[in-house]
């Protein structure tokens, strides 16, 4: 069946949201997490200093499917195939929201572009098609956004 995602707004704030995997593209999640003052934890055989470095409370060893309990939701960025797929089914069945890094049919919720200021927020997905172009018009609103403002 192909994705058909709702955009919605969801506050994560002192939620309880799983990272698994501990490289790049996991700290870069990280960040946008903190943004919305989530509370983050890592589990992962690596981690990356950026998160070593953090705030961020980290557990290095293998995945295990009882990991997730107690979460609202995870992002998994192991980057490795049949694992993320193993990980999407055990989301599911446990009733947390699956987000897989760059595996879009495996995800029930993706994030969007999103660009703020103070309490305003813009989102832009594209029904995870195509990133670049969801980055592309944020970009190109939060252009309009900041030149408007400057004129008034």
């Amino acid at each position: 069946m192909e994705k058909n995602y709702l955009p919605i707004a969801i506050n994560i704030a002192g939620e309880k949201i799983l990272i698994i995997g501990g490289g790049q593209s996991a700290w870069s999640k990280i960040q946008i997490l903190k943004r919305f003052d989530a509370y983050v934890e890592v589990i992962a055989l690596e981690v990356c200093d950026e998160i070593k470095n953090s705030d961020v409370p980290y557990t290095v060893k293998a995945y295990e499917k009882v990991d997730l309990k107690g979460f609202l939701m995870f992002y998994s960025c192991t980057n490795n195939p049949e694992l993320d797929a193993q990980i999407a089914r055990d989301g599911r069945n446990a009733g947390v929201l699956v987000n897989i890094h760059d595996q879009p049919a495996l995800c029930q919720f993706v994030s969007p572009a999103i660009y703020q200021d103070g309490d305003i927020r813009v989102a832009v997905s594209s029904n995870a098609k195509d990133v670049y172009a969801s980055i592309r018009i944020r970009n190109e609103i939060k252009n309009f956004l900041e030149t408007k403002t400057l004129k008034e």
